[in-house]
């Protein structure tokens, strides 16, 4: 297949505030959010609004004497989570976005390790954050404005009314705020999945390239409808389902809870959706199983084979064909951009069948983070596509304490360089030294290979099992293959040691227990070796699975939906 030739379309925003700007005068009156301010009712944002409430927030916090500070944001996903955050860096202040899912005391040491100043949060969290002994954290102000009477409370309501009237009166500290955009803007605290978190420093440089990058490599168009699912915290959701989605003037529907997705893809009618693997997967997996409980798996069968023939002669017919499975994922969803981990290719094509484009593309938090992603036009269906515009890709190796740069189709540690690698890790010279090579390449950790300029992912430097023969084994590559058995809803490939020294392949499974109703453990146990000898048969003989632990409650995760492997060795 032919390299398409990838060119930037863009110019690189000035800052995130132009970003805002030039929508607002662009989209105007346009509904850029609509989100839900209870379980049933739904709110709408225009850009111009959402462009004056930027301004209004901005002023206030530069009133405040918080310009130039760190500021953190604590929240679910809402309208006032982005305008903050790009209220702070406007302000020439560093943002720290939080996990909402942290614990009390990992949100305490954040805040004191940030040196943090103030922190703008949900009424979920007021409570938390006020009874938490930070005396670096000045001002707590809450989103939703309920009241409390301790000193640092401030209602986000009396910001923005505030900041209204001060720039009526010609205060304008925030709206001619002038600042260094290579320094730190953004503070992100990592997800912890390997048990450790560093606080990775970007600039709002690194983040207007990555966001002019994914415009060129994402290519979205004014009229597309967007569901927002993934943490706003979580820097791909920031910058491919936030910022580009703005500067490119889509509509971003806000979901307001996991459980409700598939309801709310319905109500919503997205044409895009911006996801993580298990997200794809898990789609998948209830469509089938409704296509199965119809018994209609003939026709969709029949129905592949025959729009297949037709789209070679220049007829594309899959929307109608396959209009009861379009219907259920709202009617208009045509492209779904997948990230954080490698997607099964199988579900790729099992999409593309059907109508609907996968885009894969791989990326990091210390990258901004996107370093490579595939064309909305699927390229190859295993491959995490080609760098984005700016990013240089290297395949490296250590050899005899020599770093070399190894040729196509050999697997090494991905090296990344370009404008936006962050700046370092936060008060670790030590972690930021050893994070880049001589030639000044981020070490990503991750394991993949290039074949003609496409990346491949082979797994996490730190999860590779490395077997008694010495071969390494990437588990990724293994689940892949098992989760594509539709009995399983989770698993994890780990090498557990027996007391005779050999490591074994086990693969940690957590059933789709709705499958097995009225069996017992063992009755699950061996239909799973079952399903798991037909896996072996596709795998070379020293990457097959040896042994298998039934897990009875799902895998603990981080909020982007990765789950924690280290808790499980």
């Amino acid at each position: 297949m032919k390299k398409p030739i990838i060119k930037n379309k863009y110019t690189v925003p000035e800052n995130i505030r132009s970003i805002l700007r030039e929508s607002a005068e662009k989209y105007g009156d346009k509904v850029v959010y609509k989100y839900f301010t209870s379980a049933t009712d739904i709110a709408e944002m225009t850009y111009k609004q959402m462009y004056s409430t930027y301004n209004n927030l901005g002023t206030a916090i530069c009133s405040l004497g918080l310009q130039k500070t760190k500021i953190a944001i604590l929240s679910e996903n809402r309208p006032e989570w982005v305008i903050s955050y790009a209220a702070i860096i406007g302000s020439g202040s560093v943002v720290i976005p939080l996990d909402k899912e942290l614990m009390p005391d990992q949100i305490a040491n954040f805040l004191s390790y940030s040196d943090a100043e103030a922190i703008l949060c949900s009424g979920a969290f007021v409570e938390k954050v006020l009874s938490m002994d930070i005396p670096n954290v000045k001002y707590i102000i809450d989103f939703d404005s309920k009241g409390n009477s301790d000193p640092r409370y401030i209602p986000y309501k009396k910001m923005l009314d505030e900041g209204a009237v001060l720039l009526e009166r010609g205060f304008s500290k925030f709206v001619k705020a002038r600042y260094d955009t290579s320094k730190m803007s953004a503070l992100i605290f990592t997800s912890g999945t390997t048990g450790t978190s560093k606080g990775v420093m970007l600039s709002e440089d690194n983040i207007t390239n990555n966001v002019n990058a994914a415009c060129t490599m994402i290519d979205l168009k004014s009229h597309h409808v967007l569901l927002s699912v993934l943490p706003m915290h979580h820097t791909y959701e920031l910058t491919a389902g936030q910022l580009t989605a703005i500067r490119l003037g889509l509509t971003i529907c806000i979901n307001n809870s996991l459980k409700y997705v598939m309801r709310n893809i319905k109500m919503f009618r997205p044409s895009v959706l911006v996801v993580v693997p298990l997200y794809v997967t898990t789609i998948r997996k209830k469509i089938m199983d409704e296509i199965k409980h119809r018994k209609k798996e003939n026709v969709i069968n029949v129905g592949v084979k025959a729009t297949k023939a037709l789209r070679k002669v220049g007829l594309d017919t899959r929307s109608l064909v396959f209009a009861e499975v379009h219907k259920s994922l709202g009617g208009r969803l045509k492209e779904i951009i997948c990230g954080g981990a490698a997607t099964d290719p199988e579900a790729i094509k099992w999409f593309e069948d059907l109508g609907i484009n996968v885009s894969q593309g791989y990326g990091i938090t210390e990258c901004s983070p996107l370093v490579a992603v595939n064309p909305l036009v699927t390229v190859h269906y295993d491959s995490v596509g080609l760098a984005v515009p700016g990013t240089k890709i290297k395949i490296m190796s250590e050899e005899n304490g020599v770093e070399v740069d190894l040729p196509d189709g050999e697997i090494g540690e991905i090296c990344v360089k370009g404008p936006s690698v962050m700046l370092g890790y936060y008060k670790s010279e030590e972690a930021t030294a050893a994070a880049f090579t001589q030639e000044g390449y981020f070490r990503t950790g991750d394991y993949g290979y290039l074949d003609d300029d496409f990346l491949y992912i082979t797994g996490r430097k730190k999860n590779i099992i490395v077997l008694n023969n010495g071969k390494n084994v990437y588990p990724e590559e293994i689940e892949e293959y098992l989760e594509r058995i539709e009995l399983i809803k989770e698993c994890v490939v780990v090498g557990r040691t027996k007391p005779s020294g050999e490591v074994v392949l086990t693969a940690l499974i957590y059933p789709d227990y709705d499958k097995f109703k009225g069996c017992d453990e063992n009755q699950i146990i061996e239909t799973m070796r079952g399903e798991v000898a037909k896996i072996n048969k596709m795998l070379a003989s020293f990457k097959q699975v040896r042994s298998i632990k039934i897990q009875k409650t799902e895998f603990e995760k981080t909020t982007t939906k990765k789950i924690i492997r280290y808790k499980l060795s």
